[in-house]
């Protein structure tokens, strides 16, 4: 019977199969290791890329800024202004204010009956001192001051009976708020 050694062939196929595998493997890492290569070469790129935009875009930012103090300083002159207007409009309507108090405080003292010593007029109170003929008089101006749609809470702060010129007159003191109303 013939013998046919048939070993080395399958070592040889063996070895062939290796060496197909070896190459495959090989082959499959190069090809990972060459995507991760331009995968990081393009993110590079685009940090790159990102940062000559930031440092473009600080650039022009840091222009910006005298533009922007100008705008600050504008927005604070013009509130200066409008505090100024509110001022303004504030004085115009207290001066409007004043000439209708007075007006009011004269037309409703009854000169037969009463006259004012002194009228102070301060942070929306006006005090009033005079002299009546009696207590009722008192009242009833009281009451004519309180129906004027410029004052109202009007206080009698003071009473006493005073001699003038030989007769027995009552000086008062009134204490009185001052409103503006609504027009």
């Amino acid at each position: 019977m013939i013998r046919i050694n048939l070993l080395p062939i399958r070592q040889l196929k063996k070895r062939a199969r290796l060496k197909t595998e070896l190459l495959g493997f090989s082959a499959v890492l190069a090809l990972v290791l060459l995507v991760l290569v331009v995968g990081w070469l393009a993110l590079a790129g685009k940090i790159s890329n990102l940062k000559d935009e930031m440092v473009a875009l600080e650039k022009k930012k840091q222009s910006y800024q005298p533009i922007i103090k100008q705008i600050e300083t504008l927005k604070k002159e013009k509130q200066l202004v409008e505090q100024k207007l509110d001022s303004i409009k504030t004085l115009r309507a207290g001066a409007k204010v004043t000439v209708r108090v007075l007006d009011e405080v004269a037309s409703r003292t009854p000169t037969s009956r009463m006259w004012l010593n002194s009228l102070q007029q301060s942070a929306g109170r006006l005090q009033l001192q005079g002299i009546a003929l009696d207590n009722e008089t008192i009242a009833q101006y009281m009451q004519q001051l309180e129906a004027s749609e410029y004052f109202e809470k009007t206080e009698l702060t003071s009473s006493a009976q005073t001699d003038v010129a030989k007769q027995k007159l009552k000086s008062f003191a009134l204490t009185i708020n001052v409103i503006v109303p609504n027009s």
